[in-house]
């Protein structure tokens, strides 16, 4: 058994392919140089129509709101639409729905202030494919609506005079953009109908961070036009133009000099973005980006947002902490598991779900309960379908939707009896064959006569890292280490050395201090690492980045 306790899968095996090799087919890429670049964003059938209303409301000086949704995918995409317009002369503002006040999506409340300001052109972003009956009401009040959205498409689509979604349309070629995607393809087709070509270039450079921003923090797949936007982002974000964006690198002791990734968006710039809209409001995070200067009002901001990602931490600390008390005190006898509490946040109910997931290999429902209504977040592993599953009990949900392995709805207290107990009843159904072990996987043992500068510049090439183009994960069995010791402010990290066949190297194991006792028991161990490059005083090393360990037997 592993230090975590987890099973260890490692996905090829295939004697005949060198290492490089086989990660490429774990990943399906077919050519280690494959051609990225942005598609013509005319091949969304109804580009052409949403295009040509735009500049006709331009043209009128009609008055235009760009709705966004209050995370990261939608704040951002919502900023490269409000921003190309405004640069175009356009009348335009935007709206974001506070998470706890009015919910995610276009809600009436919205469409009636819309009426009420003699609105003519709501652009949505992130959003809007399952608001059909707003968008009639839209409709009926002379109000044109045009969708940009990627989330699950429902039986009948809305009546929009434009619906831009990857998935929807059957002749885009690339399907899975998130929110700030499909923004920036809008963004990208006005500008081409425009901009000179240098000008076009320029001003998608100023663009495709945030894009790239929306499409780490939404989890889109790091493949086809999705692996472009983030790797032209984050050469952008190296040196952004958004003052905004500079000032939470500095609040996240992101240095100039530090290399920015993917996990620089998922661990430090993300989280404090989302936590706007999570536990406070979405505007904070919106008006910070929207900053030209670098002046108070950046400081002003940035430290609001930094303030409350502090508070969404401890929140959700303690959440967490309760959550797993109250299930291992339940048992874990069932498939899934569901629990409520009026004291959780519904801005942090995702977050600790996602972890338990993590944990406990099993599907995870927290929600909030507000007294006659409850509101839910669900996280699953990716052997269970979570909206089908709460598409099978929609009749008891007033609303709900999300992705297979994220959703959210709300659930009137009368029905929450039930709805538990036919959904415990489902996922136990469902996942009867599951023995539900947290697992790791491995893309493969990795021959120590392959470990190299080259090796790693070669394994660099298929950077940016992320969903469905993960970092390699490595096996190595029967190494000895040694000089163990833990290091950190809170001697909280484990460092030491490993004997292979050709050479002695460093390894860290961040927060694995705890294990320091475990590996000086055993003689060899085999570990499971990924392999990087390490510069310290100008000195480069191969370093070892352990993940999990066990005793070699």
């Amino acid at each position: 058994m592993s230090v975590f306790g987890k099973k260890w899968i490692i996905k090829n095996s295939n004697t005949s392919l060198s290492t490089f090799q086989k990660i490429l087919e774990n990943r399906g890429i077919v050519d280690e140089d494959e051609k990225l670049e942005f598609h013509d964003p005319f091949l969304f059938s109804d580009m052409e129509k949403a295009v040509k209303r735009i500049f006709s409301a331009i043209e009128k000086k009609e008055r235009i709101i760009v709705f966004g949704d209050y995370d990261v995918d939608g704040i951002t995409g919502n900023l490269i639409l409000y921003s190309t317009l405004k640069k175009m002369g356009a009348v335009v503002s935007y709206r974001l729905p506070n998470r706890l006040k009015d919910g995610y999506g276009l809600s009436d409340k919205f469409i009636d202030e819309f009426i009420e300001k003699d609105i003519n052109l709501v652009i949505t972003v992130d959003c809007g494919i399952s608001c059909r009956p707003q968008v009639a009401k839209a409709k009926e009040n002379n109000i044109d609506v045009i969708i940009t959205d990627h989330h699950t498409i429902p039986k009948e689509a809305p009546d929009a005079i434009a619906i831009i979604h990857p998935k929807y349309d059957t002749l885009y070629p690339f399907k899975d953009l998130t929110g700030a995607g499909v923004a920036l393809k809008m963004a990208q087709a006005l500008l081409l109908r425009t901009e000179s070509q240098e000008s076009i270039e320029e001003r998608l450079k100023s663009l495709v961070d945030l894009a790239a921003l929306g499409t780490v923090a939404d989890l889109g797949p790091i493949k086809g036009e999705n692996k472009y936007i983030v790797r032209e982002g984050l050469k952008s974000l190296t040196n952004t133009a958004w003052p905004g964006l500079k000032k939470i690198l500095k609040l996240s002791s992101t240095k100039e000099t530090d290399e920015i990734d993917g996990s620089t968006i998922g661990f430090k710039i993300a989280p404090r973005i989302n936590a706007a809209g999570r536990i406070g409001d979405p505007y904070t995070a919106m008006s910070l980006l929207l900053q030209e200067d670098d002046g108070e009002k950046v400081e002003k901001f940035g430290n609001e947002l930094e303030s409350l990602n502090i508070k969404r931490q401890d929140m959700t600390k303690i959440a967490m902490e309760e959550a797993e008390q109250i299930f291992l005190k339940g048992g874990l006898e069932n498939k899934i598991l569901i629990i409520e509490s009026q004291d959780w946040h519904v801005g942090i109910l995702g977050l600790v779900a996602g972890r338990l997931v993590e944990k406990y290999a099993r599907p995870v429902i927290l929600m909030q309960d507000f007294g006659d209504l409850l509101v839910g977040s669900a996280r699953s592993p990716e052997y269970f379908n979570i909206v089908e599953a709460l598409t099978a009990f929609g009749h008891l949900l007033p609303s709900f939707g999300g992705h297979a392995q994220a959703g959210g709805f709300n659930v009137k207290k009368q029905d929450l009896k039930e709805f538990k107990e036919q959904l415990i009843k489902y996922a136990n159904e469902k996942l009867k064959d599951n023995d539900l072990k947290p697992s790791l996987t491995i893309d493969c043992e990795l021959n120590p006569d392959e470990i190299s500068f080259e090796f790693i510049e070669k394994m660099n090439k298929l950077k940016p890292f992320g969903i469905e183009n993960s970092r390699p994960v490595f096996i190595m069995q029967g190494l000895e280490p040694y000089f163990i010791d833990q290091v950190g402010r809170e001697k909280d990290h484990l460092k030491f050395i490993v004997k292979t066949k050709n050479k002695d190297v460093d390894v860290i194991g961040f927060r694995m201090g705890e294990f320091m006792s475990d590996i000086r028991q055993h003689k060899k161990i085999d570990l499971v690492f990924t392999i990087e490059k390490n510069v310290w005083n100008d000195k480069a090393k191969i370093q070892f980045k352990a993940i999990d360990f066990r005793e070699n037997k």
